[in-house]
Order: C-alpha cells, then structure tokens, then sequence
C-alpha cells in the first residue's frame, strides 16, 4: 500500500485519515503532531537551503511545489494550517527566480514527460491543493507580478460555497474572515482561466480518503470531471490525489478516469521517465525561505534522504519516509 499523507494537516485531521485507512500512522513524534519525516525535513532545512546556495543544483530532477493557503494571518486566531503569508510568498518564489530557477506550468511538463523530453535542470512548477479563496485575493497577484504559472487542484463539490471546506478543521475556520478559508467561486475561477496564467485541475468532488474504495473514488472522479468540462470546457484535466494518499487501486482508477496525471505528497523530484501518475511534491511552509526550496528543487533533500537509507537501520528510515 502507498500512503504518503500531506504534512499540512494538523494532528486531529492526520488521526482521522489514519484510522480510516487502517494505517498505523507514525510513532513516536506523531504524539506531538510530527512523523520523523516532518522532524527530519524541518531540522535539515537550513543546512539543505545554505548547500544549494553554495554549490548549486546536485539533480537534474524537476521539482513540484505544492502549496494551499497564501494569505495574511488573522489577529485573534491561532495559527493557519498549511498557510504562507503573502510576502514570504513573493520572497520564496521571486527568490528562486533571482537564483536561476525556471518556472513551467504542470501542463508543459506533462507534455514533455509524453515527448520523453525532460525539463531543463532546475525547472519547478507551483501547485495549490483545495481551492481557497486567497488563491485569487492573495496568491494570484504575486503570480502575475513575478509571471509564475500554477495549478489549482479544485474540490469540485466545494465551489461557490459560503461555508468552510468540510475537511478544513483550522479552528478559525467560519469565523475569521472569509479569504481565509473559504473557497474559490465560478466566477473566480474564471477570472483566473482568463488571465492564462492559472490553470484548474481534480481534486475529486468531494475529498475524501479512497483507499479500499475504487468503485467510490471512480463515481467521485466522474462527478468532479463532469463539474469542470461542463463549468470550465476542461477534458482530461490534471489530478492530484487529497492528503496525498493512493494505493495502486486508486492510481488504476485515476488512469481510468482520463486524467493526465495523479500527483502525489512523496517528497521528491520528478525524474526524466518518471510515470505521472505518481510524480510525487514538495509542501512548502510558512518557514521556506528561497534557499530552503532550491535545496528540495536542486536535488539536496533527496540525497540527504538517500543518505539516511544508508546510515539508518531500516526500521527508522521507513519512519522517516
């Protein structure tokens, strides 16, 4: 069974999924709300980020980014679950370009992965999971700014709709205001198709974990399909999978759908040949920096992780993967 589970969500959430999949979940630093992977990648971020200052990229991977929520912190609440303000937004991504770095749409890689064609070292395409609001306030001028194209992996079921996204469990959500957590309109998704800059994808209907389920998964992916060829004219639309979690049930369904991709939360770079329904992304964090993403970009996260396979027993580093 493959179950990468997305580092963004906080510990009820990841509680949730991991019962109702039947997955243990990890031990240990799981207690505090962190698997090993979580505390491994965030203690190795700054000496990852001050490598690939100094001496460049050492992959020839392309990188996917995966964010989900880009908008200023409300006074009064508690921390924003999986957000990153709008200036450390525009620092991360303007950084990378200042170092070299060049951004594609998730469409032109895919097309050079059917051309058997790879990406130019150093390539990385930006992602959005969910489809909040503060994507079009927030995250969408800084994109037009700095020409950065993305994708916007839409929850179909969820358009239009005044309350929070069921599966948002941010304790501020329906109370703080409205960019901060609720989802995108018709309308603003159109304003974004217009601009040619954003692209939509899948994100099923209606976000739920699939894992055992492929006949669910196969009706909710007709469903969230069906929404964007008949709102948006998009056929075979790009998908990533919710919390990150497949199996190779779930990647047959996906296949099946008419989809072009299934992207995934495996913390690695895509590499020339690679099959993308799999590719997996990188979550970027409130606390990146520019250096701290051209280290998981340029191929130093993933040979730290390839490093620790070979120091660790294995019982840690399946933990820690």
């Amino acid at each position: 069974m493959c179950l990468t589970l997305d580092t963004q969500l906080p510990r009820p959430a990841r509680a949730t999924i991991y019962r109702s999949t039947g997955h243990a979940g990890p031990a240990g630093p799981a207690a505090a709300g962190l698997s090993l992977h979580d505390l491994g990648r965030r203690a190795a971020r700054p000496l990852l980020g001050q490598l690939a200052h100094l001496f460049g990229r050492v992959s020839d991977g392309f990188g996917i980014l995966m964010y989900h929520r880009v908008c200023p912190l409300p006074a009064g609440f508690p921390e924003l679950a999986g957000n990153v303000s709008p200036e450390r937004f525009r620092a991360q991504l303007g950084g990378l370009l200042d170092r070299g770095y060049q951004p594609w749409p998730l469409q032109r890689a895919l097309a050079a992965a059917a051309a058997d064609q790879a990406p130019p070292p150093g390539t990385f395409v930006v992602t959005f999971d969910d489809g909040y609001e503060n994507l079009h306030q927030h995250a969408w001028p800084v994109l037009r700014e700095l020409g950065v194209p993305a994708t916007v992996f839409l929850a179909t079921a969820y358009l239009g709709s005044a309350d929070p996204f069921p599966f948002d469990d941010w304790t501020g959500a329906g109370a703080a205001p409205t960019d901060t957590w609720r989802p995108l309109t018709r309308r603003q998704c159109d304003e974004l198709l217009a601009d040619g800059l954003v692209e939509l994808g899948c994100h099923t209907h209606t976000h739920q974990v699939f894992c055992g389920r492929p006949a669910a998964l196969a009706a909710d992916l007709a469903a969230a399909t069906s929404v964007l060829r008949k709102a948006f004219g998009l056929t075979a639309p790009t998908f990533a999978f919710p919390y990150g979690i497949c199996d190779p049930e779930m990647l047959a369904v996906a296949r099946m759908a008419g989809l072009r991709c299934a992207l995934t939360t495996e913390t690695e770079l895509v590499q020339s040949g690679a099959d993308p329904f799999g590719w997996g992304r990188f979550h970027v964090e409130q606390a990146d920096t520019a250096d701290t993403l051209a280290g998981y970009i340029g191929g130093w996260y993933q040979l730290a992780r390839r490093l620790s396979r070979r120091l660790w027993p294995a019982s840690v580093a399946r933990s820690a993967t």
